[in-house]
C-alpha cells in the first residue's frame, strides 16, 4: 500500500525516536569559484546542545557547534579558533539550523523558515527557506532528505551559488 503523508511533528517524533549518536559522512562542496568540487569525509556526532563534525580527510580537523559559538579544533585536539555567534549572526543561525536538523528538532525551525515537507515516511524531503532577511542574504535554502527515522542528506545552497551536499551513512 502507499504510505501516507506526514506532518512535521510526526517526522520530528520519528527522528527523535532513534537518535543517531555518531554517523560517518561524506561531503561535496561545489562553488562557482572552484575548478573542481571539494570533497571531505569524517564523522558527525551530536548531543542536545552541540554538533561536532570531525573531518578525517582531506586533512584532519574538527568543527564544534555550540549554541553560542563555533570552535575549530586542530589535529592536536586543542581549540585553535572560535567564532562567537553574537559577532556573526548569520553563521549562528545556520549553525543552529544544522544542530536542530540533525537532532530532528524540526518544529522549532518553523520560526525561522518556511518549511515544505514532501514524500512519506519511507522517503521524505524537508525544504527550508529562510524567513529572516539576515539569513536569506547568505542562504538560499536548505534541503533535508531521509528515510524513516534517519536523516540521510543535508543540502545547503548559498546565495553565492555555493552548494554543500552532506551524505550521512548510518
Amino acid at each position: 500500500g502507499t504510505a501516507r503523508a506526514m506532518t512535521l511533528a510526526e517526522l520530528q517524533r520519528l527522528m527523535q525516536s532513534h537518535p543517531a549518536r555518531a554517523v560517518a559522512f561524506d561531503e561535496v562542496r561545489e562553488s562557482p569559484w572552484l575548478a573542481t568540487p571539494l570533497q571531505s569525509q569524517g564523522t558527525l556526532s551530536s548531543g542536545r546542545e552541540w554538533l561536532e563534525k570531525h573531518v578525517s580527510s582531506p586533512r584532519e580537523e574538527t568543527w564544534r557547534l555550540w549554541p553560542d559559538r563555533m570552535e575549530w579544533v586542530g589535529p592536536d585536539g586543542a581549540v585553535s579558533k572560535q567564532v562567537k555567534f553574537s559577532a556573526a549572526p548569520a553563521l549562528g543561525a545556520l549553525a543552529d539550523t544544522l544542530r536542530r536538523a540533525v537532532a530532528g528538532d524540526l518544529v522549532g525551525l518553523e520560526r525561522d523558515f518556511r518549511i515544505q515537507l514532501g514524500g512519506d515516511e519511507r522517503l521524505w524531503t524537508v525544504h527550508l527557506e529562510p524567513r529572516a532577511a539576515e539569513l536569506a542574504r547568505h542562504l538560499d535554502h536548505l534541503e533535508l532528505q531521509g528515510t524513516g527515522a534517519r536523516l540521510q542528506v543535508i543540502i545547503i545552497v548559498e546565495r553565492s551559488g555555493e552548494r554543500t551536499t552532506t551524505r550521512l551513512h548510518h
